[in-house]
């Protein structure tokens, strides 16, 4: 079964479920709501946004995805047919960040009426919802439901955010320079490339790191997932 395959039948499902829909309708109410603040809190209001959007938000579907195919006997089913299980990983993944692009392009379009800076944030939300996609997979395939992943959602969503704390210095101090490493920092860039004058070599090393944070999440998600989603161990 291919990853076009398996894209065309998760987007079918999710739009009859009105799983997609509800998430391009969270994005135009982050637009409408951007469109409530002067447009001198745009460059921290929008990024924040867009971040929650296709990186966090996704994070969660993804995981309620799983969950549900978990239970429907979706993934037992598929582990019978003739197929490679990265493919339904990136099936996923890309599934999500098309879905991502456009939620994406809502909130610039809806909330700040302009198109100015998008191919960065779009090459920005491209890279982090692939990357939490993949993270929520890896770390979803554990568990069985939305009680038990509550906690790591939790986890992830304080330790994402902490960057755009950091970003805007609220968090003085050397010791926080380790938030560097967390991945939704050099997202970070990409999305206020729209607003202020990012250098190219910082935008470089970001979408560098990303594409490695990916390629560790892409190796995670998959072995978790074998073992916990379709071996059943615990």
């Amino acid at each position: 079964m291919s990853v076009e395959h398996l894209v065309r039948v998760d987007l079918k499902v999710g739009v009859r479920g009105h799983t997609y829909p509800i998430y391009l309708l969270v994005a135009l109410a982050y637009g409408l709501m951007v469109k409530a603040f002067p447009e001198s809190y745009y460059p921290m209001i929008v990024p924040l946004f867009i971040f929650l959007e296709p990186g966090l938000v996704g994070f969660m579907f993804v995981g309620t995805s799983i969950f549900a195919e978990k239970k429907d006997g979706t993934i037992g089913a598929l582990s019978v047919v003739p197929m490679e299980w990265r493919s339904y990983i990136l099936g996923k993944a890309l599934l999500m960040s098309v879905i991502s692009l456009l939620a994406a392009s809502i909130i610039m379009v809806v909330g700040t009426g302009s198109l100015n800076g998008l191919p960065y944030v779009l090459i920005g939300t491209f890279l982090v919802s692939v990357l939490y996609t993949l993270l929520g997979i890896a770390i979803a395939s554990k568990y069985r439901d939305l009680d038990d992943y509550f906690v790591p959602l939790f986890c992830v969503i304080v330790l994402s955010l902490l960057p755009y704390v950091h970003y805007h210095g609220y968090l003085p101090g050397k010791i926080w320079n380790v938030l560097y490493i967390i991945p939704s920092y050099p997202g970070l860039y990409f999305f206020k490339a729209a607003f202020e004058e990012i250098p190219l070599r910082i935008l470089s090393y970001s979408g560098v790191a990303l594409a490695l944070w990916g390629l560790g999440a892409y190796h995670l998600a998959k072995r978790r997932f074998y073992r916990y989603a379709v071996e059943g161990l615990r």
